[in-house]
């Protein structure tokens, strides 16, 4: 907006406020009255807003209670729900506290798409590769949809025409960002295998990035928690300047913990000085931004670990200088075309390096996790259960994988998380389900385990602790002599889900 001397007009609101971004927050989706008061707040005096509701699998009942207000208050809001699943798939369930389901929200806002008092943008991606990843497809989509929409939407501001073409001339930038991008496969499958190496033998990997390519790190790495229950310190994203450079609304978060310590400067101070050979550092940055700062952080990593990798970004006719490429031996260098589009040349560009960067990292650190043994199938069989989503995919997971009927395989959830089952566990509700499952480890894998060999929950937990990863103590537990092969028969359903 500054970029046509318009004021800015763009907000943000995500559910668990700003340390959401820097450490994962996943309980405050399930709040739909908090959505709504966050909404109100930001909103409060404006005249006519555009409100944007992003959940890729149409389930977050923070975004459901956002949209609900939207359409009660239609004079001021013009509601648009972005996600990736059709209306008709979109979540049923209870919602608790509240007197609707997410589905009945988006039915609403599909009623009214028709006469254009609310939008359901929600095209079909495909199945992830990992069953409910949503970081992945659902993410990278979720980016080139709204680009795209407030690129083209600042043209029109501008009072210039806004044609088809003029929307999918942006669309197909991002067509060959993929191309590009994945031109480097080789050097990124290296990178997975290194990154996996390091994690296996509890080490960590380390994201080090410049400008938004910082973000993007620390946001890849914020997902690797929730999504592959792993510990907040196996993999981090560090950006330059820290929160000066993110311009978050909330300001500097430091003195929440240092979990929330994000500048490179905080990486030096904290987190170097324990750094070692089992530990990979990744580098991201452009050739627009300041190498010789990028060479000395490179500089001092060296005397602890030799595991340097880089994600370099360059315009053609730039690059790489030969003192950057002796320290890091086997740079990914991807190199764009210079782009003659002005105003919006500058923010394609901007994008298409970002995007870049977000595709490489979530292979990295989907693929790391999968070597780990976090993956079983596309089955991701160890995510942390935080959130009444995750509680619901916990146990289609364990029908899928077990083919026991959903109030079995309820229950032995529900053991897995207390130790003992009772009556008063069934009937409580599914929050304190969920604030005991975050207190207790291996939850899923340990009713995966219990349900395959039909065994104590506390059997499966020693199972586990013996088996070399997750993985291998579910396989284990398939083949047992006898076993029907559950998962083989309901594998393609897996996949659509």
């Amino acid at each position: 907006m500054k970029g046509l001397h318009q004021s800015p007009c763009y907000t943000y609101i995500i559910a668990g406020g700003d340390r959401s971004v820097v450490a994962a927050q996943e309980a405050p989706e399930d709040n739909p009255a908090r959505g709504q008061e966050e909404l109100k707040r930001v909103c409060e005096g404006k005249k006519k807003v555009v409100f944007i509701g992003i959940s890729c699998s149409l389930s977050a009942p923070f975004i459901a209670g956002q949209l609900d207000f939207c359409m009660k208050n239609l004079d001021v809001f013009l509601p648009v729900l972005v996600g990736f699943n059709p209306v008709s798939m979109a979540r049923n369930d209870r919602i608790e506290g509240w007197n609707s389901t997410f589905r009945q929200v988006a039915e609403q806002m599909q009623n009214l798409h028709d006469s254009q008092r609310a939008f359901v943008l929600n095209p079909a991606v495909g199945p992830e590769g990992l069953c409910g990843s949503s970081r992945m497809k659902g993410g990278s989509a979720t980016k080139i949809l709204l680009e795209t929409l407030f690129l083209v939407a600042h043209k029109a501001s501008s009072k210039v025409e806004v044609t088809e073409k003029c929307l999918l001339e942006i669309l197909r930038t991002y067509e060959r960002a993929h191309k590009v991008t994945y031109s480097q496969s080789k050097k990124i499958a290296a990178l997975v295998k290194q990154s996996a190496t390091s994690l296996q033998k509890k080490g960590h990997l380390y994201l080090l990035g410049w400008g938004t390519l910082g973000l993007v790190g620390i946001m890849d790495a914020v997902e690797c928690a929730p999504s592959y229950n792993a510990d907040w310190r196996d993999v981090r994203g560090f950006i330059n300047g820290g929160y000066h450079t993110l311009e978050n609304q909330e300001g500097a978060l430091t003195s929440l913990g240092p979990q929330f310590t994000i500048s490179h400067e905080d990486f030096v101070k904290s987190v170097l000085p324990s750094v070692s050979e089992t530990d990979t550092i990744v580098f991201l940055f452009t050739m627009d931004d300041e190498v010789t700062e990028v060479e000395k952080l490179v500089e001092l990593v060296k005397e602890k670990t030799s595991n340097i990798h880089a994600i370099c970004h360059a315009t053609a006719g730039q690059y790489l200088p030969n003192s950057t490429k002796k320290m890091i031996p086997n740079p990914i260098v991807i190199t764009w075309p210079i782009l003659f589009l002005e105003y919006e040349g500058a923010f394609i560009q901007k994008f298409q390096r970002e995007l870049s960067s977000k595709w490489i990292l979530d292979t990295v650190t989907s693929g790391a996790h999968v070597l780990k043994g976090k993956v079983y199938r596309n089955f991701i069989v160890d995510f942390a259960i935080c959130n009444s989503k995750h509680f619901q995919r916990a146990v289609s997971v364990l029908q899928r994988l077990s083919g026991h009927p959903e109030t079995r395989c309820t229950e032995t959830l529900l053991q897995s998380i207390y130790g003992e089952q009772t009556e008063q566990m069934r009937n409580t509700e599914m929050s304190q389900h969920i604030r005991a499952a975050m207190s207790r480890d291996k939850v899923l894998p340990a009713a995966i385990v219990s349900l395959l060999r039909n065994c104590p929950v506390a059997e499966a937990r020693t199972r586990l602790e013996s088996s070399e990863s997750i993985r291998a103590a579910i396989e284990s537990s398939l083949n047992v002599p006898g076993r029907k092969r559950v998962a083989e028969s309901t594998e393609s359903a897996g996949r659509s889900r």
